[in-house]
C-alpha cells in the first residue's frame, strides 16, 4: 500500500518545479494506492486528479478540492457513488471499471449536487448489466450532456425520464430478489469503509489464479503479488550489479582500497624516477618518440565514459 503523502505528490509535482501549494493538475495513476488522503490539506486547488489504475475502494477525502474539474478514477475498486457532493466545479468524472454495482445506481442522484457536471463515464462496472441502466442515469442525473461518450440527446432525455418510474420500479425488484438491503444501499453520508478484508485478501493469495473470483479483494491481491515479484526482480538485479563492480574479469574479487583524500604531495627529489597507475590502466611509453627520436609519447588507454 503505497501512502498519498507530501513526498509523492512532490515528485509526481515536477512540471510545477516542486510546488504543491498551487499545483492544478497531478497524475497519481499506477501507484498502488488503497485510499484517497491528504489531497485537500496539500494541493486544495486541483483542477485535473489523475488517480485510475490503483486500489482505490472508496471515494473519500475529495471535500475540499472545490476547485476540481475532472477527476479519472478508472480501473480502481471503487464500489458505490459516494461523496463529491462538495466538489462544485466537477464537471467530468470517469469511474470505468471499476465495481459500482446495480445498487449503488440508488447513489447516482447524489452527483446532481455537482450542478457542473456533464461527461460521465461508468462503462466497465457492473451496473451497466442493469437493462435500464443507461435511461435511469440520464433520467436522474439533468445537466448530463454525456454518457460513457455517447452524446445525450433531448429526445433520449425525453424518453428516458418518461420511462424512469417503471425502471425504478423494476430496479428495486431486482435489488430486493437479490436480497439487498434498499436502504443501505442508498446510505452514502456515512458509507463503511468498503476496502477490501485482509482476511479475503489473504484468501485470495492462497488461491490458484485461475480459480479466483474477480472481486476488489482478487485486484488488491494480485497487485500485492506483482508489487512483491517486482521487489525480488529488483532485488536479484541489484545483487547482480554488486557482483559485476565487486570481481575482476577473472572472477577474483577485488580488494577494497581505500578512498583518497586529496593528493599525495610532490617528491623533492627529482633524481629518482616514480610511476603511478593506480588505476591499473593499460599504457604504452616511448622515451623516443616522434620521427627523428625527438618526443617522449605515453599513450594511456582509459574508459570511454569516465
Amino acid at each position: 500500500m503505497a501512502p498519498i503523502d507530501l513526498a509523492m505528490i512532490r515528485r509526481r509535482a515536477e512540471h510545477n518545479e516542486g510546488m504543491v501549494s498551487t499545483l492544478e493538475e497531478v497524475s497519481l495513476h499506477q501507484q498502488e494506492i488503497e485510499k484517497i488522503e491528504g489531497l485537500g490539506q496539500i494541493c486544495r486547488h486541483l483542477k485535473i486528479l489523475y488517480i485510475q489504475n490503483n486500489l482505490i475502494s472508496k471515494l473519500a477525502n475529495l471535500h475540499r478540492l472545490k476547485e476540481l474539474e475532472y477527476g479519472n478514477f478508472a480501473v480502481n475498486n471503487i464500489v458505490k457513488i459516494e461523496n463529491l457532493q462538495r466538489c462544485e466545479s466537477l464537471a467530468k468524472l470517469d469511474l470505468t471499471v471499476n465495481f459500482v454495482s446495480k445498487a449503488s445506481l440508488l447513489t447516482v442522484h447524489t452527483l446532481n449536487a455537482n450542478y457542473k457536471l456533464t461527461d460521465l463515464y461508468l462503462m466497465g462496472n457492473p451496473c451497466c448489466d442493469f437493462g435500464g441502466y443507461r435511461a435511469f442515469v440520464v433520467a436522474t442525473l439533468r445537466n448530463l450532456k454525456k454518457l460513457d461518450g455517447k452524446d445525450v440527446t433531448p429526445s433520449e432525455r425525453i424518453s428516458a425520464t418518461q420511462k424512469l418510474p417503471e425502471i425504478t420500479a423494476r430496479l428495486l425488484k431486482e435489488l430486493k430478489r437479490d436480497g439487498v438491503d434498499i436502504d443501505n444501499a442508498r446510505k452514502v453520508s456515512d458509507a463503511r469503509d468498503l476496502a477490501p478484508d485482509e482476511n479475503d485478501i489473504a484468501e485470495i493469495l492462497q488461491t490458484p489464479e485461475n480459480e479466483r473470483r474477480w472481486c476488489p479483494a482478487t485486484r488488491v491481491a494480485e497487485q500485492r503479488e506483482s508489487a512483491a515479484l517486482r521487489d525480488e526482480q529488483d532485488g536479484k538485479k541489484k545483487e547482480n550489479v554488486d557482483a559485476l563492480f565487486a570481481n575482476d574479469g577473472g572472477g577474483s574479487r577485488r580488494s577494497q582500497k581505500p578512498r583518497h583524500v586529496g593528493f599525495p604531495e610532490l617528491p623533492t627529489d627529482m633524481s629518482t624516477a616514480r610511476q603511478c597507475n593506480e588505476g591499473e590502466f593499460d599504457f604504452r611509453f616511448d622515451e623516443n618518440g616522434g620521427e627523428f627520436g625527438e618526443s617522449v609519447i605515453l599513450e594511456v588507454q582509459v574508459g570511454k565514459f569516465m
